[in-house]
């Protein structure tokens, strides 16, 4: 009988022990704080030409010949971008090879709003025909292609005057098509003829 006793009080000072060790268990502790990042995205913008020269072969006088380029604009600007022409010559945009002096009358120059008109006569004309970006057909016409007749045409400007502005951000690059229109008198020098414009894209803030 004594022995059993005695197996009974351990068994109970186990389960008291137990007991006390639950009593002390802890718990982490824990904070939080939000750290906000900022940064400002530049604008930036790149354009490009799809070929420096533009060769429109040989002109019988008469006989209208025509030439393109593809203007290539990528830039992140959220207004969007303005792209403008000029010619590099003071006076008029080609001029005899050999002889300076002698050169091909423009088209009345653009004037950034209604100079541009349905082609006819004679000089150096361009338009802007198609365009991922914005085309403005009052300014340009309907035209689709560069020989389409629903074109409207002007005569390069002597310093830089918008011919397409887009007023929106654009995730890819856009694209402006020019075509330039030629003709010219039979009375017009014989001869090799050329000179330069120059494209520049403005983006808005």
């Amino acid at each position: 009988m004594k022995t059993k006793s005695i197996v009974i009080i351990a068994s109970g000072i186990l389960v008291v022990a137990g007991a006390m060790l639950a009593v002390r268990q802890t718990y982490a502790a824990t904070d939080t704080e939000q750290v906000t990042l900022q940064v400002d995205v530049a604008e930036v913008l790149a354009m490009s030409v799809d070929s420096a020269t533009v060769d429109m072969g040989t002109l019988t006088p008469g006989t209208p010949v025509t030439g393109s380029s593809v203007v290539t604009v990528t830039t992140n600007a959220n207004g969007g971008y303005d792209l403008k022409v000029k010619r590099d010559d003071s006076d008029t945009t080609m001029d005899h090879t050999v002889l300076p002096s002698y050169n091909i009358t423009d088209k009345t120059a653009w004037d950034g709003s209604s100079s541009a008109a349905t082609w006819s006569g004679t000089g150096l004309g361009f338009s802007v025909y198609a365009s991922t970006a914005t085309k403005n057909a009052t300014w340009w016409g309907s035209g689709t292609a560069c020989d389409d007749a629903a074109n409207k045409y002007a005569g390069f400007p002597s310093s830089y005057t918008t011919i397409m502005s887009h007023s929106s951000y654009s995730a890819t690059s856009t694209t402006t098509s020019v075509c330039y229109k030629l003709d010219v008198p039979s009375t017009q020098r014989s001869g090799a003829y050329d000179g330069t414009i120059t494209y520049q894209a403005t983006s808005k803030p």
